[in-house]
Formats: C-alpha cells, structure tokens, sequence
C-alpha cells in the first residue's frame, strides 16, 4: 500500500515537472530545455506505462525490458544535455566520448549479457556514474564562471543537482539490486521506497528550476 502511494507521488510529480517545463517552448529558450522538456514527457508516459503493465490484468509480468530500453535514452540525452550547457573544451570532449561509446556499450550489455528482460545493472551503473561526473563539472563550470549569475534563474543548475542527489543514492543501490533481488526481497522493497523518494525529489527540484523561471518573467512583465 505504501509503496503505492509513492507511486502516485512520483507519478504526479513528474507530470508537474513536464508541465512546468513547457515555459520553455513558450518563452522560446535554448534547444536543451526544450530537449530536457520532450524527456520529461517522455518519462511521464514510461511511469504510467510500467504503473498500468503491473495492474493484475497483466498478471506483473517483467517489466524489465521497458526500463533497459529506456536506459539508453534517458542517460544518452542527460549526456547532451550537458554537452549542450558545459562550455569548458576539456569536459566537452569526455561527454563526447561518453555519447558516442555508451550506445556502443548499451547494445553490447543487451544483447550479449544480459538481454531484454534482465535487470541491465551496467548500464544503470555506468549511466548513472556518468550523470554524477557531468552534474558536478557543471557545478566546476559555474564555481570558476567570470560572470556571477542567480541559480534562482537558472533551471540547469536545480537539474543537474536534481541528478547528483538522485544518482549518488541510485549507484549503490541498482549495482547490487540483482543480488538483492535474489537474497532478500523484504530489504529490497524497504530500500526501493527509499530510493522513490529520491527520484520525487529529483523531479520535484525539476520542477522548481523552471517553476522559477516562471515567477521572474512575472515578475518582470509586472
């Protein structure tokens, strides 16, 4: 029951963080929020895809080669999302790198290890280790900027810190989530509602980067 009511929390807040985030085709800003915008709606329709598939018409049938195909894209466009914000050559070239091997990597996981429909823990581990790196050499770029800018008006900042909080708790976590699936189910669950309330959190900071920038165009048209 409770994990339930988490769902729906998460659900919800997700569709918040999308709905915010369309400021972004209204006021016509940079291509990467639109980007970011489009993967929020996508995300939205994945959630409520996985939430209908585990209703008992469908007798919760594995629902593992949705997330495993999900993977590749989520975590490619996190990638050019911060290759579109990070201006530092250095930094630029090791997300490059990143965007042309991880989809090299995820077809090699997928269809020589693992397959569709078994909990693909490299690619989670491997696109969430990367997602930590990319947000905190955005926090580098921002820390070392000449020109000293307001994070309130910045929804790239909320979101990249949005995804350190989120990954950091999720490394661990998917890293031995097979084993833990295997020994012991009662603290997988217990850790999973741990985990949701992560990612709530993650698109409730989603939401706040773009809600702000909402409330200064008011406040400027004011």
């Amino acid at each position: 029951m409770m994990m339930q009511v988490l769902n729906y929390v998460y659900i919800t807040v997700i569709l918040i963080a999308f709905i915010s985030s369309l400021i972004a085709f209204r006021l016509d800003l940079p291509f990467h929020l639109k980007l970011f915008s489009c993967l929020l709606g996508l995300t939205f329709i994945i959630e409520c895809f996985v939430a209908l598939f585990e209703r008992p018409i469908f007798h919760h049938r594995n629902n593992f080669w949705i997330y495993n195909s999900f993977g590749l894209v989520e975590f490619w466009l996190y990638g050019y999302f911060f290759y579109r914000i990070i201006t530092v050559k250095a930094l630029r070239k090791v997300i490059f790198l990143f965007l042309l091997i991880f989809p090299i990597f995820w077809v090699i996981t997928i269809f020589f290890l693992f397959g569709f429909n078994v909990w693909n823990s490299y690619v989670v581990i491997v696109g969430s280790f990367f997602s930590v790196i990319f947000a905190i050499m955005y926090y580098y770029q921002i820390i070392t900027a000449k020109e000293i800018r307001s994070l309130r008006s910045m929804p790239e900042f909320w979101i990249a810190t949005g995804l350190l909080i989120f990954y950091l708790g999720e490394l661990p976590f998917f890293g031995v989530l097979n084993f833990l699936v295997s020994h012991d189910m009662l603290l997988t669950r217990s850790l999973l509602k741990v985990l949701k309330l992560l990612d709530t959190l993650m698109y409730g900071l989603f939401s706040y980067g773009f809600l702000c920038l909402i409330i200064n165009t008011r406040k400027s048209s004011s």
